[in-house]
C-alpha cells in the first residue's frame, strides 16, 4: 500500500510534543488517524531514539488483555521507564470502556506525553471535552487534500482530468 506523508499534521504534532495536554487525534472514518499516529511514532524514534514510546493498538488482538481500564492503567504504568521521556499512544481508545478514568489518572501523574485516536462519534463529540476539560487538544484530521490526492496518483498529469465532473468540458454546467 502506498502511503502519503502528511507533513503538516506531523509538524502540528511536533509543535505539541511535550506539552501537558492530552492530544486527541480525531477525524472521519478512514481519514488517516491511525496511520498518522504510526507515522508520528516513527518520527519520534527518528528524532529522539531514546524516547520510551508505549504504543497500544486496540484493533490488534495483541492488546485485548488491556481492554479494561484497570488493566490498561497497569500495563502503561508497568511500561513506564524512569528517567526517560515517556510517550503514550493509544489507537482506537474507545475500545476500552471507561478509558477516560485511566487517561485522566495517567495525565494527572505527569509522567506521560499522551496521544489518542478514536473513530466513534463519542470521540468527535463535546462529551470528550467534558471528560478532559482544559486538559486536551484536538487535532482534527481531514481526508486527502487535492495536493495529497495528486501525489497519491502521480499518473494524473492533467489536473483538469483529475477533477470530477458530471458534464464534459465542452458543455456548460447545468443551471441551478
Amino acid at each position: 500500500m502506498k502511503l502519503i506523508e502528511r507533513t503538516s499534521y506531523i509538524e502540528r504534532l511536533e509543535c505539541l510534543r511535550g506539552t501537558p495536554d492530552i492530544k486527541n487525534i480525531t477525524g472521519i472514518r478512514r481519514s488517516g488517524k491511525s496511520q498518522l499516529l504510526q507515522e508520528f511514532k516513527k518520527h519520534i524514534h527518528d528524532t529522539e531514539p531514546d524516547t520510551n514510546v508505549i504504543f497500544i493498538d486496540f484493533t490488534s488482538l495483541r492488546f485485548e488483555h488491556v481492554r479494561e481500564y484497570h488493566a490498561l492503567n497497569a500495563y502503561v504504568e508497568g511500561n513506564h521507564l524512569e528517567g526517560k521521556n515517556n510517550v503514550l499512544m493509544i489507537d482506537e481508545v474507545q475500545m476500552c470502556p471507561a478509558f477516560e478514568l485511566t487517561i485522566n489518572s495517567l495525565h494527572a501523574s505527569g509522567k506521560f506525553d499522551i496521544y489518542l485516536t478514536g473513530s466513534n462519534a463519542f470521540l468527535l463529540s463535546t462529551d470528550l471535552a467534558t471528560l478532559f476539560t482544559g486538559r486536551h487538544i484536538e487535532i482534527h484530521i481531514f481526508p486527502f487534500s487535492f495536493k495529497e490526492f495528486l501525489s497519491y496518483y502521480p499518473e494524473m498529469e492533467d489536473i483538469q482530468a483529475a477533477l470530477p465532473t458530471r458534464w464534459s468540458r465542452t458543455e456548460s454546467p447545468p443551471h441551478m
